[in-house]
């Protein structure tokens, strides 16, 4: 893999910090998530990836959505629900709104969630204040950010569907490769 240094001027790093999950995101890694969100939203995009919860998913490995492979260094797009997310923190993001809808209050949505939670705005630490419920939620990493938000389709008794992309990156687990992992509840249908 073809590396290149980079300068940053330390006013553009103040800024990509404010984007950073610490203890998480290297600058690298926040770079990579401000490309795919321009990537992903601007008008002009157009990606190679099949849209999600598309029949043309052929060579696209599925997994196991409660063993999945390590997630580290992968991109994520596709619903939790009726939401579509782009990213790994807005699916814990719509995932903790959704449950909040069902839960009614800060203490229900606290026993349901494996996510680091509080009430009201936090910004240290890592957390993400959600105005929608009064809530701010910690950032996790892509292994996390997809077993919680599991756990709360669970809880909801909402599907999920998550179309990933490994980066080519020499530590990743499958790199350039894509894979699903979605997780429906069963229905039983009477006679």
């Amino acid at each position: 893999m073809e590396t290149h240094s980079l300068e940053i001027p330390e006013s553009l790093f103040r800024r990509l910090q404010k984007h950073a999950v610490p203890l998480v995101d290297t600058p690298v890694s926040v770079i990579e998530r401000l490309a795919d969100h321009f990537e992903n939203t601007a008008p002009h995009a157009q990606t190679e990836s099949p849209s999600v919860g598309s029949t043309q998913d052929k060579g696209i490995q599925r997994f196991d959505a409660f063993r999945p492979p390590d997630l580290f260094h992968t991109r994520a797009r596709g619903a939790f629900g009726s939401k579509t997310f782009s990213n790994w923190n807005e699916l814990v993001r719509i995932a903790h709104i959704a449950a909040f809808a069902k839960a009614k209050s800060f203490s229900e949505l606290k026993t349901v969630t494996h996510a680091q939670i509080r009430n009201g705005s936090h910004t240290d630490s890592g957390y993400r204040f959600l105005p929608e419920i009064g809530v701010s939620v910690q950032g996790v990493d892509a292994n996390h950010a997809w077993m919680y938000s599991l756990r709360l389709a669970q809880y909801l008794e909402t599907p999920i569907r998550a179309l990933i992309e490994w980066r080519h990156n020499d530590k990743a687990a499958h790199p350039g490769a894509r894979g699903v992992l979605e997780w429906s509840p069963a229905r039983i249908t009477a006679v």
